[in-house]
C-alpha cells in the first residue's frame, strides 16, 4: 500500500495579536485541507488501530463484569470533566468534582462564585449527558451535535442554528495560553465549507478502522477550531461520543481527557507535526496507542475496584440497602444523606444510619464541602481514580 500524506493546507496573514509570539504571527493562520475520501495508511498503523479496538472491546466487557456499568460511566465522566476543567487553566480536585456533581443533581441555587467547582465542572457533565442522550436517540456525531455540545460547555443552551452563525469569526490559536500557542487557526468562508465537509465525512460509512477515522476527525476538528470557545474540549467529546455511536464501547467508560491531561505536550507536538508534514499516519499511531493504553489502564482500575468491592462485601451484610450503597460508591464516591434518600427511597433516619455505619467501618469519611454542606467521601475509590500509577495510562 502506498501511503500518501495529507495535501498541503493554506496559510493566511493575520494582524498583530497581543501576546502571540511574533514568529507564529508571521507564519500566519492555518486552514487544513479537506479530509481525504481515499485514506490509505501503513500496515503497522492498521495493526495499532486493531489493538486499540480490541482493548476497547475488553474494557466494555469488563464494565459488564463489574456489574456497575452506569456507576463506572459516571465516574469516568467526572474524571473527564475534572481534567477538562484543569485544561481550562483552573485546578479542581477530584473530590471537589464529585461533590459538585452531587450538589448539582439536587435542587437549590448554584454558588454565585464562578470559581466554585460546581460552576467549573457542571457544564462538561451536562454536555456529556446531552451528547450521549442524542447518540442513543440515533443522532450522528456531526457538526450539529458538536455545536450543541460546545454551547452547553460554555453555559449556553443548545439550539438549531446554521453552521455559519455559530462559528469563530476571528483568528484563533491552539495552546494553553497566548504565550504558549503553537498554531494559529484561520477563519472566514472556507471554515464554514470545511466544517460542513468534516460533518459529511464523519457521517459516511467506509471500510477504515473506526479508531483511524475517529483519530483523523479529531485532528481535523482540533485544527479547524470552529467555535469561539471550548474547541479542544469539543474534539475530545466528539471522540468519546463517536466511540459509543459506532459501537466500540456502549458507555463513556474511557477517560480520554485524563490521557490528554497527562500527555498534553506530546499531543500538541503530534498535532503540529501533521500540520508541518501531512503525516497523518503518525498521528493515528499516537492516538491509537493512547486509546489502547488508556483502555488497559481502565481494565486495571476495574480489577482494583472489583477487589475493593469484594473487601466491602466481606465486611457488610449480604442483603439490604447498606451493601448496595457501598457497592455503588465506585461511581458515586461523594454522597450525602439527601442523595441516599432520593436514590434508594430511604427515610431520613435510615439514610443517617447508613452513613453513620459506613463511617464507623472506615468506608466513608465526613467532609465539609466549601463550608456549607456536609458530604461523605469514599477515600478508597478516590485514591484509585485520582492517579494511582497502576490505574492510569
Amino acid at each position: 500500500m502506498n501511503f500518501r500524506p495529507l495535501s498541503t493546507g493554506q496559510w493566511s496573514p493575520v494582524p498583530h495579536l497581543p501576546g502571540i509570539p511574533e514568529a507564529l504571527r508571521r507564519e500566519g493562520a492555518y486552514l487544513p485541507p479537506p479530509l481525504p475520501s481515499d485514506l490509505a495508511l501503513p500496515v503497522a498503523t492498521y495493526r495499532g488501530c486493531a489493538e486499540a479496538e480490541h482493548a476497547l472491546g475488553r474494557l466494555d466487557e469488563a464494565a459488564d463484569r463489574l456489574g456497575l456499568r452506569s456507576a463506572l460511566g459516571r465516574a469516568t465522566q467526572a474524571r473527564d470533566a475534572n481534567s477538562s476543567a484543569g485544561l481550562s487553566g483552573v485546578a479542581v480536585g477530584l473530590r471537589e468534582t464529585f461533590a459538585a456533581d452531587l450538589l448539582a443533581s439536587q435542587d437549590g441555587t448554584p454558588p454565585a462564585d464562578s470559581a466554585a467547582p460546581s460552576q467549573l465542572v457542571a457544564p462538561f457533565l451536562r454536555a456529556f449527558d446531552h451528547g450521549l442522550a442524542r447518540v442513543r436517540a440515533g443522532a450522528a456525531v456531526d457538526a450539529e451535535l458538536v455545536g450543541e455540545v460546545a454551547a452547553i460547555m460554555t453555559g449556553r443552551a443548545p439550539g438549531h442554528h446554521h453552521i455559519g452563525d455559530v462559528l469563530r469569526r476571528a483568528p484563533g490559536r491552539l495552546g494553553v495560553s497566548d504565550e504558549r500557542a503553537y498554531l494559529l487557526t484561520a477563519t472566514g468562508a472556507h471554515l464554514v465549507a470545511l466544517l460542513e465537509q468534516w460533518s459529511t465525512w464523519v457521517r459516511e460509512e467506509d471500510e477504515q478502522p473506526r479508531i483511524a477515522k475517529i483519530a483523523l476527525a479529531h485532528y481535523q476538528l482540533e485544527v479547524l477550531q470552529p467555535f469561539p470557545t471550548a474547541n479542544g474540549h469539543v474534539a475530545r467529546a466528539f471522540s468519546t461520543l463517536e466511540m459509543v455511536r459506532c459501537g466500540l464501547v456502549r458507555d463513556q467508560v474511557l477517560p480520554l481527557s485524563v490521557w490528554l491531561d497527562n500527555a498534553l505536550a506530546e499531543y500538541q507536538r503530534q498535532i503540529r507535526a501533521v500540520v508541518d508534514t501531512g503525516r497523518i499516519d503518525r498521528w493515528v499511531d499516537f492516538f491509537a496507542a493512547a486509546v489502547r493504553d488508556q483502555a488497559v489502564a481502565q481494565l486495571r482500575l476495574i480489577g482494583h475496584l472489583e477487589a475493593l468491592a469484594a473487601d466491602y462485601a466481606a465486611r457488610l451484610p449480604k442483603k439490604g440497602t447498606l451493601p448496595r450503597v457501598a457497592a455503588e460508591l465506585i461511581g458515586f464516591p461523594a454522597v450525602d444523606n439527601r442523595s441516599l434518600r432520593t436514590r434508594y427511597g430511604l427515610t431520613a433516619k435510615a439514610a443517617t444510619d447508613i452513613t453513620a455505619r459506613l463511617v464507623e467501618l472506615g468506608i466513608l469519611v465526613p467532609w465539609e464541602f466549601r463550608g456549607y454542606r456536609r458530604v461523605f467521601l469514599c477515600r478508597d475509590v478516590l485514591r484509585l481514580l485520582a492517579g494511582n500509577p497502576d490505574t492510569t495510562a
